[in-house]
């Protein structure tokens, strides 16, 4: 029997986690810096970050906002194994769970993170609705990922498709908007950028509920 899109996720997360950190380092730094540029912060905030892979962008907001409260969801328990070994995020709780069922009651967050991981949402709609859930009315969603809008990303997306079991889809700006739409967030600020000549990203930051 063939391995659920899921289950292909997990396993090559796993397969890449040891060596995660080292070999996209430039990636991480130019997605996750830019995708916390000109956030704002009390500093008391409850956090969800899903996935959290190995804990790099939880590892930037502790270095801003030290008394963060953050929860991390991955799929991958080796992700989440490179994770809890980091000692700066000591504080951090760490769950093995999927983005379509997270374990926490509803309004639980002030601010979720999507980063790096909505080309595999194999069902989109589904997890928007769970992140708008464990939100509280009025929270944020940041959400950056890879943009169709460039055609360096669409010429990988294509390929991907074609190699990758664990990839799904990337979208346009405008149907990542419509999808946030359906899914009661409304758009506070979208950012196009680049990291090197391959990655077209799209970055949104999203308060939950309508105007």
């Amino acid at each position: 029997m063939s391995k659920s899109p899921v289950n292909h996720v997990q396993r090559e997360y796993d397969r890449l986690a040891p060596t995660y950190d080292g070999r996209w380092s430039n990636y991480l730094d130019g997605t996750l810096n830019r995708t916390l540029d000109s956030l704002q912060f009390d500093g008391n905030e409850h956090v969800l970050d899903v996935p959290v892979g190995t804990g790099e962008l939880a590892v930037r907001l502790l270095k801003t906002w030290p008394r963060l409260r953050i929860d991390g969801v991955d799929l991958s328990p080796q992700m989440l194994q490179q994770a809890a070994a980091k000692r700066s995020l000591s504080t951090v709780e760490l769950h093995e769970a999927c983005v379509t069922e997270l374990p926490f009651p509803d309004n639980e967050f002030d601010c979720v993170f999507c980063v790096n991981s909505f080309h595999y949402f194999r069902e989109p709609r589904s997890a928007l609705t769970e992140i708008r859930r464990v939100l509280r009315d009025g929270g944020r969603l940041v959400l950056a990922d890879w943009c169709d809008d460039y055609l360096a990303c669409k010429l990988c997306s294509f390929w991907l498709r074609i190699v990758d079991p664990a990839f799904h889809r990337t979208y346009t700006q405008r149907s990542c908007e419509t999808l946030l739409a359906e899914s009661d967030f409304h758009i506070l600020d979208v950012k196009r950028f680049r990291v090197d000549w391959v990655w077209g990203m799209m970055r949104f930051e999203m308060r939950a509920g309508s105007d």
